[in-house]
């Protein structure tokens, strides 16, 4: 298998359940990991996924807010598997910077790792 990867890719979005978050917004990192049957040399980026386009996927999904970060992981495998049909495997990670909940915490954290 072939991994194709984005690591620390910050948003800032307003994905949360309680009302104030769906105003100020918070910092968000993503990690995405995606695999492809790696069985023979890739020499053209048709025949890959292109991390750029991870990226476009992302921020689309990111610009939407959510309540739960669990429906903006599971919408993110959904869109990148969609526009990348070869896809066999992923692992996406999202993780809220400073969540408000009046301890000190640097981040929360949800991850999804999916086979197709």
């Amino acid at each position: 298998m072939l991994t194709i990867a984005l690591e620390q890719a910050t948003f800032y979005a307003y994905h949360g359940l309680y009302p104030e978050e769906a105003i100020i917004g918070n910092n968000f990192v993503l990690d995405v990991a995606v695999r492809i049957p790696g069985t023979v040399p890739i020499d053209d980026l048709s025949e890959t996924v292109n991390y750029q386009g991870i990226y476009e996927v992302a921020k689309a999904v990111m610009a939407v807010p959510r309540p739960l970060l669990e429906e903006v992981v599971y919408e993110l495998t959904d869109a990148l598997k969609q526009r990348f049909p070869g896809i066999q495997h992923s692992i996406v990670t999202l993780r809220k910077m400073a969540p408000p909940m009046g301890a000190s915490i640097r981040n929360s954290l949800v991850s999804l790792e999916k086979d197709y």
